[in-house]
């Protein structure tokens, strides 16, 4: 049997632990991949809200300032009447009612309008300017925290341009309250803050570089907006951005994310997921190989010890690693095999050799004594009938078959075999001279195929029994060999009275069965040269009849040729 490494075990067991290890860490790195996305994902969501709730805590910041500033202002009674008289005096008139009440009091410093935005703009760095409006005569004054004023500006068209939606406040928050009096709740004019705003929403749009603000006054005039949000209307109206928005009375708070850049992974994170994924699958890789070598090399042992067996080596052991796995159980058992049968070939086949060649030699002397019979009568009939010195011959070819039978071993080669049953012939040829012929055919490269003994001479001597026609000159017997892989076919053919088919069929059928001869049958030949085929070569081996054509009968034998032995 051709010994066999297990490859094919190895690559299918290899490539399909290996297909399921790529599955699973590809399965695991997708996760993580979607993991972390979602991580950063949240990460830029809590951020985005984190920079729109920041710009509008500014906004609500500077707005609760202004409140204060205008209500403080309404709980100091000379501030505000300051106030009221600044905004409907003339310049001169307002001069003469600021002396005369700075006159009537005894404090150091007077306590107006100028004295309170003094310490408005001492208190609160981010309020940038005061402007005070006169709606009696729409004259504006603007104040500064260094003190300077800027009286006579225009206050009628800085009004309207607060409320023009084409107006930018370029990063300024503004916030407008009004003056009225207090006995009439008469409008007398109004009071400006402006705050700083850029500085402060740049200095929180830092802090996160994909978020993009947009800061709009109650008249959608845009007071502050990233760089990079130059079209923010038009990136209201779009699905591929994350919006945040937040409100206050006078001013709205856009932030902007990109959907892109918000899911993006970082390179970093990337890189490490997909290394590590690469790791294990590597990793994976060299264990499955590791393990699956191992279990092969395993397989590979107890196949090469099968082979052992197969060439008749019994001594051949496994190891067993006492892992107590299937493998192990198979070699545990297949030592037990071993043996097992190495006693039952000590105690059983030798004792079947012997039989078999007791069978041998049983059926052997049944065929000699037949063989003695037949040969005699022809002499005797020969001297009967003609009293001739072909007597001579006779006896000489007789003398030479007793020779071969006796001292000629049980396996002689085809050759040596197609001689004898010539020189059986022969003797019948004496016999009957005139009346039939014979034919020998046989290929030179197969006479030196080893055969049993006397395997055609039964079959010869049955035709000259029951198939030759006496009262006919062209009796012929044709015999020939060929061969078919490993099988030789001996072909013996006669033109005599042959069978009927139901006899044949019968014949056959006990030849295939290897039924014992019974008690006076004629064919007692066909009947031990088939047992003995049977018996040496194998029961799918032995004797074939049937009908030849035109007559008579055509017998088949068929023997194994042992390897090494075909030509």
């Amino acid at each position: 049997m051709e010994k066999r490494k297990p490859k094919q075990l190895y690559s299918k067991l290899f490539w399909t632990y290996t297909v399921i290890v790529l599955c699973i860490v590809s399965a695991l790195t997708v996760y993580f991949l979607t993991v972390s996305q979602k991580h950063i994902l949240d990460s830029n969501m809590e951020e985005l809200d984190r920079v729109n709730t920041a710009c509008i805590n500014y906004i609500e910041e500077t707005e609760e300032i202004a409140d204060y500033l205008y209500k403080d202002l309404y709980r100091s009674k000379s501030k505000l009447d300051d106030l009221q008289a600044y905004l409907g005096l003339e310049p001169e008139e307002y001069q003469r009612y600021y002396l005369e009440r700075y006159a009537d009091t005894n404090d150091l410093v007077y306590e107006g309008i100028f004295n309170f935005l003094t310490e408005a703009f001492e208190a609160y760095s981010e309020l940038e300017k005061v402007e005070l409006i006169s709606y009696k005569t729409f004259k504006m004054t603007e104040c500064r925290p260094d003190q300077t004023i800027y009286p006579g500006k225009d206050g009628k068209t800085r009004l309207a341009m607060l409320q023009s939606s084409n107006y930018e406040q370029n990063g300024k928050l503004v916030y407008t309250k009004e003056i009225r009096r207090t006995d009439n709740m008469e409008n007398v004019g109004c009071m400006i803050f402006t705050f700083e705003g850029e500085k402060q929403f740049q200095k929180i749009q830092e802090t996160n570089e994909i978020t993009q603000t947009v800061v709009l006054s109650e008249y959608e005039q845009p007071v502050f907006q990233d760089i990079n949000a130059e079209k923010w209307i038009t990136m209201l109206d779009q699905n591929k951005y994350y919006q945040e928005k937040s409100m206050t009375d006078q001013y709205t708070v856009y932030s902007f994310q990109k959907e892109e850049d918000a899911e993006r992974i970082h390179m970093g994170t990337f890189f490490t997921i997909i290394g590590a994924g690469v790791a294990a699958v590597i990793l994976g890789i060299l264990l499955i190989e590791y393990y699956v070598r191992r279990l092969t090399r395993r397989v590979g042992g107890i196949l090469e010890a099968m082979n052992e067996v197969t060439t008749g080596n019994l001594k051949v052991r496994l190891n067993v690693e006492h892992t107590t796995d299937e493998l192990d159980m198979i070699a545990a058992n297949f030592n037990n095999m071993c043996e097992e049968l190495t006693l039952y070939i000590q105690k059983s086949y030798l004792a079947e050799i012997e039989r078999k060649n007791a069978q041998m030699q049983a059926l052997q002397s049944q065929i000699n004594p037949h063989f003695l019979y037949n040969t005699l009568e022809a002499i005797r009939m020969k001297a009967i009938c003609n009293g001739d010195r072909e007597v001579g011959k006779m006896l000489y070819s007789m003398v030479g078959l007793f020779r071969s039978q006796i001292k000629e071993a049980d396996v002689i080669t085809l050759g040596q075999e197609l001689d004898y049953c010539k020189q059986y012939l022969e003797l019948f040829m004496f016999r009957y001279k005139g009346i039939f012929e014979y034919f020998l055919n046989c290929e030179p490269e197969l006479l030196s195929i080893p055969v049993i003994k006397f395997i055609l001479q039964p079959i010869v001597e049955n035709y000259f029994i029951h198939g030759i026609d006496r009262e006919r000159n062209d009796n012929r017997i044709c015999i020939w060999a060929e061969t078919k892989e490993h099988t030789l076919f001996l072909h013996v053919e006669d033109n005599g009275y042959g069978m009927k088919q139901v006899d044949i069929e019968k014949k056959n059928q006990e030849l295939q069965t290897n039924l014992p001869e019974k008690e006076g049958e004629h064919s007692i030949g066909i009947t031990n040269v088939n047992r003995r085929i049977k018996a040496v070569y194998g029961e799918e081996y032995g004797i074939f009849m049937e009908t030849a054509k035109p007559a008579g009968l055509h017998v088949i034998i068929t023997i194994k040729i042992e390897a090494g032995e075909e030509q």
